[in-house]
């Protein structure tokens, strides 16, 4: 046998109540261990789920044509992203901004792997500013290489407007187009996340999140051709008939 009963009790246990177990029992240097194994327990997985994701794009690009990248993503981004626009919609802001902190964290896999994921946060009056350098997922993929071969993963052979309008861009990082600004623009009247994606590998990747949703810039419309006080108009609520503004 390979493995005590223990042994194999420990392996299906998550990770964190193994630590909290060995802090509670005063075993600080054992729960320094764990956590130290515990940065690394997600990478692999993260990382194989994202460039998964790449590739089939790719495989979509090359068999059925490049507009069905941006068909496949809108159709992902209707599935798996809306209801949870609708939620974070209702939600407080700050709260909102320190889940988001939480989603980058963890898709930077804490700071482990090649390339490893990295960001900061600065806040101003109007917005938060989160700054990846690199951003743990799409932008490691391309400074690692996997867009030249032998992987060759795909970069858009012409603009669209799910890549930023940009030509040989990856189309992994064209989903951020769709999920954080265009649907739901197209959803709410306002983007999400509204980025600056990098112009190259060793670029950075900039988000913004802004306190008040309304105050986004009209730059995040008029890349995709749209008028920012018309997608408002499109979703503010009416006034119920019958009130008077300025009755007591």
């Amino acid at each position: 046998m390979w493995f005590d009963k223990e042994t194999l009790n420990q392996m299906s246990r998550p990770t964190m109540d193994r630590v909290i177990e060995k802090i509670q029992a005063g075993e600080l240097d054992d729960a320094i261990k764990i956590c130290g194994e515990m940065k690394r327990e997600w990478g692999f997985l993260h990382d194989l789920m994202v460039e998964s994701m790449a590739a089939l794009l790719t495989y979509i690009g090359q068999a059925e044509g490049e507009d069905r990248v941006g068909d496949a993503l809108r159709y992902m981004t209707e599935k798996v992203w809306k209801d949870a626009v609708d939620e974070i919609g209702k939600r407080d802001r700050r709260q909102v901004a320190m889940a988001l902190a939480a989603t980058w964290r963890a898709h930077s896999t804490s700071g482990v792997g090649p390339k490893a994921g990295a960001f900061s946060v600065e806040e101003d009056d109007d917005k938060l500013t989160f700054t990846m350098a690199p951003c743990g997922s799409g932008q490691r993929l391309w400074r690692r290489g996997f867009y030249d071969p032998p992987k060759s993963y795909g970069l858009t052979e012409k603009p669209h407007q799910w890549s930023f309008n940009r030509k040989d861009f990856p189309y992994y990082c064209s989903h951020c187009t769709l999920m954080n600004e265009l649907m739901p623009i197209e959803w709410t009247g306002t983007p999400l996340y509204p980025l600056d994606p990098p112009q190259t590998p060793d670029h950075w990747c900039t988000w913004y999140f802004y306190k008040d949703p309304e105050q986004v810039p009209e730059r995040f419309y008029t890349r995709y051709g749209l008028n920012k006080s018309e997608e408002l108009a499109k979703h503010r609520r009416p006034t119920p008939s019958g009130t008077d503004s300025n009755e007591s």
